[in-house]
């Protein structure tokens, strides 16, 4: 099966079996973004799969605060936390969210054919030695050029399996990363009491920069396997 029928389907099935979880949501933003990284910019279909990106973002950024971030956190925070009052102003975000979502979908007109593209990415691979921090604004543009490269090499034939690897490795690092920055800065928007936050930031922080360091010593050592 070709990655537009593959796709076609996936939505077609999430639209009609209303689906709104959170495993069923980040399959269609995969998805959408691996033929996004395959497409030349100029097609109209292009755009309408950098919509479907955009407004899920705040869907995903929001399954990954409950489900993933609060999880990670020390029992001793976490009970600290009024849980209560922070789902439900969030889960009825995430409901308008995903209605908004749907409705996009449903009115998708998906091509039977596309010439995808294969070409080398014009920005190159970054030394770590340029990213300073976590927070670099940098590493979260880096991050978006690993994923299309990623998707890029998965489609080639024959298949770097090697390749696929550790740029998968890259890509989750800097995920976790880019969504640990994220959920912090949602809770930060919450009322939480100042000193807990200043405990759950300071965790997080630290966190972030133990994965950044990680995520140095791989992309370093893929590129020099590639230079």
């Amino acid at each position: 099966m070709n990655l537009l029928k593959e796709f076609e389907e996936h939505v077609k099935e999430f639209v009609e079996s209303e689906k709104e979880g959170m495993e069923e949501v980040h399959k269609l933003r995969i998805k959408s973004r691996e033929l996004f990284s395959l497409l030349d910019k100029k097609h109209l279909f292009h755009s309408q799969l950098k919509k479907i990106i955009k407004l899920s973002n705040d869907i995903r950024d929001m399954d990954v605060f409950f489900y993933e971030y609060l999880d990670s956190l020390p029992p001793k925070y976490i009970k600290k936390l009024d849980l209560k009052s922070i789902e439900e102003p969030i889960r009825k975000k995430r409901a308008k969210r995903i209605s908004s979502l749907h409705l996009y979908l449903r009115s998708l007109e998906i091509p039977q054919n596309i010439k995808f593209i294969q070409k080398e990415s014009k920005v190159p691979f970054v030394d770590s030695s340029s990213l300073m921090s976590p927070n670099d604004t940098l590493l979260h543009k880096y991050r978006i050029f690993i994923k299309h490269n990623l998707y890029r090499e998965k489609n080639l034939f024959p298949v770097n399996k090697k390749a696929v690897k550790t740029l998968t490795k890259i890509k989750d690092i800097l995920g976790e990363i880019h969504d640990n920055i994220n959920a912090l800065e949602m809770l930060e928007g919450l009322k939480i009491d100042d000193r807990l936050l200043k405990k759950i930031r300071r965790f997080t922080k630290n966190k972030n920069i133990k994965l950044f360091v990680k995520f140095k010593k791989l992309n370093d050592k893929y590129i020099r396997n590639i230079s």
